[in-house]
Formats: C-alpha cells, structure tokens, sequence
C-alpha cells in the first residue's frame, strides 16, 4: 500500500508527500503533517494519537474502531446502572468515554479536537472521527491544558477508570 501511495504521488508530481511503513507503537517520527488512522483498533487508535503528538503533526485524524480498554474498568454510578445495565448502552457508554478522554487529551497537548459522525449509521455502526488541529503555540495556554486534565481526572474518577492507554503513553 504505502509503494502504491508513493507511486501515486510520483504520478501527481507533489515530491513533498511522502508515505512510510512502520508500526505505530514503536516508529519513531522525524516530523509528520498529517497523522490519519482509520479504524485503528482498540488502543491502536491511542498509539497513533500519541504517535501524531509526538510528531508534532498539524492534523491528527483518527476512526476508532472497538473500544475494549475502558469498559471492564468501567464502575457504573449508582444513578446510571439501570440505564447501563444492557450490554449494548454500557458499550456505547464505553465507546463515548474512551474519545472523550481522547479528545481532552489531545486538548490537552495542544490540539483543538472535534469528535464527530462521518458517514451515514446505515452503512456502518463505526463511523466515528476524532479531529484534532494543532493551536499555534501563541493559543496553547496553560489555563487551557489545565482545564482538560481537570476534566479528564473528573471523568476518571465518576467512572472508577484507573487507566487509559493515550493517557500513559503521554506520561512516559
């Protein structure tokens, strides 16, 4: 795929992008405009949010896939458990926290992030998009970052989370 993609823009003539084979968890970035996943799988989706941050990337695009890590973690608060007791509404509650937590984590790291649908329900029931854009440095503040650990530490502890992947791939 990526010899293909490479190809393609030999074709196009555009010398300045350029497609990489690599594994996410231990690639290490020179510099990336651009970091897309698309239907990353379970933490696959952390790795390349931590991969693009560490990249310093302009864009970081991804579509999660499942959402395993979270939902054993997860303790229902008393109000929630008859809502949450159904199988499918604690996966959809799962899927929910895991790119919210995402997406203040990417706030967090300077980033102004957007989660949102992209294609139709009836076509697949995975069509999630986390997008996040790198602030000029002038609009990172500190007040701001604050602001999404606070209510990342908040969502944590309403949940019982004790960990999250992106969350300690950021700490190391």
């Amino acid at each position: 795929l990526v010899d293909l993609c490479n190809a393609a823009v030999m074709e196009l003539g555009a010398p300045r992008l350029h497609f990489v084979c690599g594994d996410v968890k231990t690639h290490a970035p020179e510099h990336c405009d651009a970091m897309i996943a698309l239907h990353a799988c379970d933490t696959a989706t952390d790795y390349a949010i931590h991969y693009g941050i560490r990249a310093q990337a302009s864009i970081i695009m991804c579509s999660p896939c499942c959402h395993k890590q979270l939902r054993p973690q997860m303790h229902s608060p008393a109000p929630l458990k008859p809502m949450l007791q159904y199988g499918v509404h604690l996966g959809q509650e799962a899927d929910m926290v895991t790119d919210t937590l995402r997406a203040l984590l990417l706030e967090a790291n300077g980033y102004n992030a957007n989660v949102f649908e992209f294609v139709s329900t009836e076509h697949t029931d995975k069509n999630k998009m986390i997008l996040a854009v790198k602030r000029s440095a002038s609009k990172t503040t500190s007040v701001a970052r604050l602001e999404a650990i606070e209510q990342i530490s908040a969502i944590k502890d309403f949940y019982a989370i004790r960990e999250h992947c992106l969350e300690s791939l950021l700490q190391k």
